[in-house]
């Protein structure tokens, strides 16, 4: 059984009997991780216990085996004198660097550097960080602590092509390379070893974002260079981007790293597993959709209800990050 406690300042309670429903989810533009779930509650019934879950109270889920999958705090709660469960949403840490924002100059630190000095406003521990040996200087004004963690990492992505999205675990902030870790179970539409089992799937294809030629320009507007796929364009037509030089950086791999091809996505519903979550990758075999090969998962929601434990994924074809530029 999925255990649930609530911490406040002066106690630990156990909730789990009284949650009748739990929705964990994540998604790669949102650094927090989310929460939902309901209470049985009852304004007349004097035999059920009443605990009291206070917004800033801290919230943590864990699977059978005790290892816990999320640690967050109360950000909401409601109930009426005549329902019969409360709606909770709590959120983890990470929450703090959506909420709180920064005006600062950055010179010359490393993406990492920066990460624990914008985590050290807020008090939120850091864990393992990439780190990239790529110093960047920028200002940033008034910005999300998020926002400044992923204008850093977006410069490095420029030069190493690598994606980055930071994460929280065990109340730390980390930041991983997004998609390096694949999950052990194969989702596929028929039972074998090691497989999760899909009820649903849907695949799209579209060049509505794509970018095939990327002309280079200096500070003062003379194009220096072009980066292209010839392939792409002979068979979709020009669709074309600018790139000004910068400081530090090479144009060339810059502007390679700025096209973009055929973006593929996929939805899956199935039973669920804890492995599969935003920023990790996974294996899908399901041949009437054509879903054969692995996958980055862009956005994760699993529902806990009645014993059984299913999930919804929303898959990419192609590594992303939440891009935030100066």
């Amino acid at each position: 059984m999925y255990t649930m406690r609530v911490n406040s300042q002066t106690e630990s309670k156990n909730i789990t009997e009284l949650v009748t429903s739990v929705t964990w989810s994540g998604d790669s533009k949102q650094v927090a991780r989310k929460l939902d779930f309901t209470v049985a509650v009852s304004p007349t019934d004097k035999f059920l216990p009443r605990p009291f879950i206070g917004l800033g109270h801290m919230v943590k889920f864990s699977t059978p085996d005790g290892t816990e999958i999320f640690q967050g705090y109360v950000f909401f709660k409601e109930k009426s004198s005549s329902g019969t469960e409360m709606q909770v949403t709590a959120y983890d840490g990470g929450v703090y660097l959506l909420k709180a924002k920064m005006t600062k100059n950055f010179k010359k630190l490393l993406p990492a550097q920066i990460t624990k000095k914008v985590c050290q406003e807020v008090g939120i521990p850091t864990g393992e960080l990439a780190n990239p040996g790529t110093p960047v200087s920028f200002i940033a004004d008034r910005k999300s602590l998020y926002d400044i963690i992923m204008q850093a990492y977006t410069h490095a992505s420029k030069i190493d092509g690598s994606r980055y999205m930071p994460i929280m675990k065990d109340g730390k902030l980390s930041v991983i390379r997004k998609g390096t870790i694949v999950a052990k179970y194969t989702l596929a539409s028929e039972i074998g070893p090691d497989t999760v089992l899909l009820s649903d799937s849907t695949y799209s294809e579209s060049i509505e974002n794509m970018v095939n030629r990327v002309k280079i320009y200096d500070d003062k507007h003379n194009q220096i260079g072009v980066a292209e796929n010839a392939e792409w364009i002979k068979n979709y037509g020009v669709l074309q981007d600018t790139y000004t030089k910068e400081k530090d950086k090479n144009p060339t791999t810059v502007a390679k790293n700025m096209l973009k091809g055929m973006e593929r996505t996929s939805s899956v519903e199935g039973l669920g597993s804890v492995e599969c979550i935003t920023g990790r990758a996974v294996t899908v075999k399901e041949p009437y959709t054509g879903l054969n090969g692995l996958f980055y998962i862009d956005s994760d929601e699993h529902t806990f209800k009645d014993g059984q434990h299913t999930m919804s994924l929303e898959l990419n074809f192609k590594n992303m990050m939440d891009v935030k530029e100066g």
